[in-house]
């Protein structure tokens, strides 16, 4: 998401793109790790480190200041920090490039010694500065010390190894984290249509929660929009969220016919930190009781419903939603989505 939030690539594609970076990323880890092909994979490490530089320095100059996500959630780095951060990978790169030894091979006790101070280390960073533990990286770390044990190995350079470490990292990422497109399930997902129709035309606050909006004083019921239901501490919420809001910003589609619909809590400010930490645009937001939320969207959220003159034309979740399926409503009155 923060790829396609540059707009450089279709969504479809950049599921795929991004996804690659990772592959090869883990590739050139486990080459420089084991110290396979030195001058190739330091060669091409200097590459990708150099792309990324450009690429940091083109979000820079956009004025972008959010995280880059070199380190997932853990470490957030702005792209100053991480162009500093990738030019010292370039300085240490071509000083191994440079003097280190062609033949050289990691000693297994050597591997197992550093990587448990590692472990230790990052432990004691996490448990003290960071007060959250996560697993993920010691899996990472159990996985890279694998690598260098096997290859102090003598049967670490068979050309079978060699294949198993470029092809596992295509099923690993593929695996854990597929493509959207691949669950893609169409534009029939569940939602429950009489009880939208039936709140466009109440007039009648609520009983329980009166405070809560009514969706008849909306203006759903004339024109095309878009209606995004959300819960506020949803994670796939915030994805969808910050899909959609990039799909509007790069076709220069209009705000207001988009609206948030959230389900009422007693703390509004869950709702600020929702637009915040999904980068949304300044979309409208109604807010209904969190009964006739659960049952309008049948128990499973996010739901994204396309609403034309107040009648439902289709209902997607996260995975389904489409870019083209949304621009094509958006800007083409004419276009007519079926369910």
């Amino acid at each position: 998401m923060y790829v396609y939030s540059f707009g450089l690539f279709p969504l479809a594609l950049n599921a795929y793109v991004a996804r690659l970076v990772l592959v090869l990323e883990m590739i050139l880890g486990a080459a420089l790790i084991s110290h396979r092909h030195h001058r190739f994979t330091l060669l091409m490490t200097l590459l990708f480190l150099l792309a990324f530089i450009i690429f940091l320095t083109f979000a820079h100059l956009s004025g972008r200041t959010d995280s880059c996500h070199c380190f997932g959630e853990l470490l957030p780095f702005d792209p100053v920090q991480s162009i500093v951060k990738n030019a010292l990978l370039v300085a240490l790169s071509l000083f191994v490039f440079k003097f280190a030894n062609d033949r050289w091979s990691p000693r297994w006790w050597l591997v197992l010694l550093v990587y448990l101070l590692m472990m230790i280390g990052a432990f004691c960073f996490m448990f003290w500065k960071l007060h959250v533990i996560n697993l993920q990286v010691f899996i990472a770390m159990g996985a890279m010390m694998v690598v260098g044990l096997l290859a102090s190995f003598g049967f670490y350079r068979r050309w079978y190894v060699t294949t198993l470490l470029i092809v596992a990292p295509f099923v690993v990422v593929f695996s854990l984290h597929p493509p959207d497109s691949w669950y893609f399930s169409g534009d029939n997902e569940p939602f429950n249509e009489p009880l939208f129709y039936e709140a466009l035309q109440s007039t009648e606050p609520d009983a329980d929660n009166p405070d809560a909006d009514l969706l008849s004083a909306s203006g759903l019921q004339s024109g095309r929009h878009v209606v995004a239901f959300f819960s506020p501490t949803c994670s796939a919420c915030l994805l969808t969220s910050e899909k959609l809001s990039t799909i509007v910003e790069r076709h220069q589609l209009p705000q207001d016919q988009v609206l948030y619909v959230f389900p009422k809590f007693k703390v509004m400010e869950v709702y600020n930190l929702f637009y915040e930490r999904s980068r949304a645009l300044d979309f409208r937001r109604m807010f209904i009781p969190s009964s006739q939320f659960v049952r309008m969207v049948s128990g499973s959220f996010p739901k994204v419903v396309l609403v034309d003159e107040g009648a439902v034309k289709a209902a997607y979740g996260y995975n389904s939603l489409d870019e083209r399926t949304v621009v094509d409503f958006l800007k083409d009155t004419n276009t007519d989505i079926v369910k």
